[in-house]
């Protein structure tokens, strides 16, 4: 299984194992001649991925369940301290039964050696963690500390409680990559071992080798100054925003992050023009977009990630609006929003922001706007711009003209349409310095890499 990963992950015949022979003392580990199999059931080391260096650790069930023990856990932080070191990514491969309790108590220090080390590691060098069999408690923790982790759809259980305690419950389900993807602790899912590294490998596409370094440029043989196609994409429309990403993307190849959870908002990387970049989208086909607390979390996250990283931004912003309701007032929505709107207020990487849609008040202001993060944002000729959304402008501005119509819904439906050419349009923004420039749809992906390659 090691074997298999290792070939699947890195170039061939590039990696090198480093701390080969390191073994336990344990008599219940002990073979013939006293020593534990060399290894201690992990392997470690380094090697060529896609042409650039990467570290790695994978557990070995083949050894005592791939259980981790002292010997084992020293392995695996100083694995990650020498990625640190070098200046290169980091990829922990767990596949572990827990702790091997013969071992007491010493056991919790190499637990704390190795979430140590991914917390130094935290904005330093890009971590990913792969479940590749069973992984619970501290080891579910572990794999969660680092930047992004990625399971099989089967095969593979990540949880911090054991599938005795959550069965009952949640059957099969439990610990599952489609339950993970759900809770949003979960990055992505992969068919099987393959899939995912090949998702792995794509995820290290889009980072740089550490934050000292910028991402290197790929060669893309899509035409950098060709219009998409933007049929269906209306500001009204109900679309999914994942294949506006695809026609801005280089071959309509992009990596989302967190698909299952807060499906209100789509993150993900993507290149375009050959450069990598972060996209954050509102998503119309998912409650027309709303911004609620969970997207607010979803987005912040990543951004945290880029800022460490220099990774560009760019958002689509099409939201009806923030959330408003009991249940996201008791979640603490207005805090969701005041982390989103810092996050991008804060960021100091490129960010670019098109609105393709709706963007009013509040949500054009957390979505990366003018005074708010945004470096460059264009909006799309039939966008709408607004303080409030034109359905209560509507009944603000009009509402004598209204009142005393003889047909009150065809006068609401007028005044919404007047509130829109006179308060919403996107010639009003710009006018105000809240939009640079009011573009084509079709253009969405020229604008996009010539901002890229003035900002980075």
């Amino acid at each position: 299984m090691c074997t298999d990963i290792l070939k699947l992950l890195y170039d061939a015949d590039t990696f090198v194992q480093t701390n080969s022979y390191v073994s336990a003392y344990f008599d219940e580990c002990k073979n013939k001649d006293g020593r534990s199999p060399y290894g201690d059931g992990v392997i470690t080391g380094y090697g060529s991925v896609r042409g650039r260096a990467v570290f790695t650790a994978v557990q070995d069930e083949s050894f005592m369940n791939g259980s981790v023990g002292s010997a084992h856990a020293r392995k695996i932080s100083e694995c990650i301290d020498m990625a640190v070191k070098t200046g290169a990514p980091f990829v922990l491969v767990l596949s572990t039964l827990g702790a091997r309790l013969d071992e007491g108590t010493a056991l919790l220090n190499g637990y704390g050696q190795i979430m140590r080390s991914l917390a130094a590691a935290s904005g330093v060098i890009p971590t990913i963690a792969y479940i590749n069999g069973q992984c619970t408690g501290a080891d579910a923790i572990i794999a969660s500390m680092a930047d992004f982790t990625v399971m099989p759809e089967k095969n593979a259980y990540f949880a911090v409680a054991g599938a005795d305690t959550l069965g009952a419950g949640l059957g099969d389900r439990a610990g599952s990559a489609s339950l993970n993807l759900t809770y949003g602790t979960l990055s992505c899912a992969g068919k099987d071992m393959s899939g995912c590294m090949d998702i792995i490998k794509d995820l290290l596409d889009y980072m740089p080798d550490n934050s000292e370094c910028l991402i290197p440029d790929n060669e893309s043989g899509d035409d950098m100054s060709a219009l998409i196609d933007t049929s269906g994409f209306g500001t009204f429309d109900e679309y999914d925003v994942r294949k506006l990403i695809s026609e801005i993307a280089d071959d309509g190849k992009w990596v989302e992050i967190c698909s299952g959870y807060a499906e209100n908002i789509v993150c993900g990387f993507m290149r375009t023009g050959g450069r990598a970049a972060c996209v954050i989208a509102n998503q119309p086909s998912v409650k027309s977009g709303v911004i609620d607390s969970d997207a607010c979390g979803k987005a912040s996250g990543i951004l945290a990630f880029c800022d460490k990283f220099n990774i560009p931004v760019v958002t689509l912003t099409n939201t009806c609006g923030v959330a408003a309701s009991e249940a996201e007032e008791a979640k603490g929505i207005s805090a969701s929003c005041a982390l989103l709107a810092a996050s991008f207020a804060n960021s100091s990487v490129p960010k670019i922001n098109i609105i393709t849609g709706r963007a009013y008040g509040s949500s054009y202001l957390i979505m990366n706007g003018k005074n708010t993060g945004a470096d460059m944002v264009y909006a799309w000729k039939d966008a709408d711009v607004s303080v409030i959304s034109p359905e209560t402008g509507a009944l603000i501005m009009y509402d004598d003209e209204i009142r005393t119509s003889a047909d009150h819904i065809k006068a609401r439906q007028d005044a919404i349409v007047k509130y829109r050419d006179e308060y919403a349009s996107p010639l009003g923004a710009a006018s105000c310095g809240l939009v640079d420039d009011i573009i084509n749809p079709r253009e969405t992906r020229a604008r996009i890499i010539s901002a890229l390659y003035l900002l980075n």
